[in-house]
């Protein structure tokens, strides 16, 4: 009754993480933004001086429609022009270097042993190992007031990683829109930590912010 017992509970565990697995994924995200105060204004988008990537570039403009709802959500919209714009916001981003970890997971279990032809039952602890992998996607917005048309100091800026299993930069940065928006052009007084689900019917959930 106990190996029974034993077994059922693994099988238990088991189906347990496939239905947890299944219904959500999720990602981590971790925001750090600094700003001289409440900030609100159309915006105008270009690149990051160290991309070294035109203004018409595809994933940039990628970028800038991820982005777009995030900032339109704090009161300022993507203006068409510079000259339409109260400030400009320079974009960085990119894919850091994934990191690999090995978790152990020790259970117990029975094993079935022969002595003289007879079969014996007995109870042993077992030790599997998992590898996992987990990609991280950057993104830095830099604001600056605009002045005639010219920008001019610094006035906020927010960086933003998020970490999951899909190497996959555009995917990572899009889940990451919905935490983003709630610390963008803020002053966090350190790094504020998410956890974005998404289920399988592509709802997705915010948690966190601590």
């Amino acid at each position: 009754m106990e190996f029974v017992s034993v077994l059922c509970l693994r099988m238990a565990g088991v189906l347990l993480c496939l239905l947890l697995s299944a219904c959500a994924t999720t990602y981590d995200v971790a925001i750090d933004s600094l700003s001289e105060g409440e900030i609100a204004g159309s915006c105008f988008l270009v690149p990051d001086p160290a991309q070294e990537v035109a203004g018409d570039d595809l994933l940039f403009r990628e970028v800038c429609a991820l982005v777009g709802p995030a900032l339109a959500a704090r009161d300022m919209p993507v203006a068409a022009s510079r000259e339409e714009a109260a400030q400009e916001i320079s974009l960085r981003y990119g894919m850091g270097e994934p990191t690999t970890v090995l978790r152990r997971w020790t259970y117990p279990d029975y094993q079935t042993v022969f002595y003289h032809g007879r079969a014996f039952t007995v109870r042993v602890e077992r030790t599997e190992w998992t590898e996992h992998t987990r990609y991280h996607a950057q993104l830095t917005l830099s604001a600056r007031r605009l002045a005639n048309g010219q920008p001019g100091r610094q006035i906020w800026r927010t960086e933003m990683t998020v970490s999951g299993a899909v190497d996959d930069f555009r995917k990572l940065i899009s889940m990451g829109i919905p935490a983003l928006q709630q610390a963008l052009a803020s002053q966090t007084s350190g790094r504020l930590h998410f956890e974005v689900a998404e289920d399988r019917d592509g709802k997705v959930t915010v948690s966190g912010g601590e």
